[in-house]
């Protein structure tokens, strides 16, 4: 059964293959959303610059994306923590669209990433850990910070 592998060495890759850590489906329909605490995240939009930190965040493992998606599927809780870091900008864009009703102004830089998950022993379950490497060594290709405003808080 997936998710049933003892929690491996760091750096050892896990048995079961990918995880699918989110906080589930809100009543509203609202999926893989969560608040965050105002001090988790620390933004300069004019540097192009953001910092986002959160530590032991709750939400469940639910094995496979396609198990995120259905309601019969159990799911394990599980917690996550995580740094993100953008800087450097590359491009602007900026537009609005008044028949979407979506307007931004958007700096494309990169960011580094580290991320832990754990899902702790459970029943049956004994665990898993991921470790990514350190966020020096993690750097993407393509990153965005932004404004943007869409719906009832479209301007005009």
């Amino acid at each position: 059964m997936a998710g049933t592998s003892p929690l491996p060495e760091p750096g050892t890759p896990s048995p079961t293959g990918a995880h699918s850590y989110d906080p589930g489906i809100a009543p509203n329909g609202l999926f893989w959303t969560i608040p965050i605490p105002e001090d988790s995240i620390d933004i300069h939009l004019g540097k192009g610059a953001a910092v986002l930190e959160a530590a032991n965040v709750p939400l469940f493992d639910a094995f496979t994306v396609a198990n995120s998606f259905s309601k019969a599927v159990p799911r394990v809780p599980a917690a996550i923590s995580l740094r993100i870091e953008w800087s450097g900008i590359t491009k602007t864009l900026q537009f609005s669209d008044a028949t979407d009703q979506f307007a931004g102004y958007f700096l494309e830089n990169s960011a580094t990433i580290e991320v832990t998950a754990t899902t702790p022993p459970s029943g049956a379950l004994h665990g898993f850990l991921f470790v990514s490497d350190p966020a020096s060594t993690t750097i993407s290709n393509f990153a965005q910070v932004g404004h943007d405003h869409n719906g009832s808080f479209f301007p005009g």
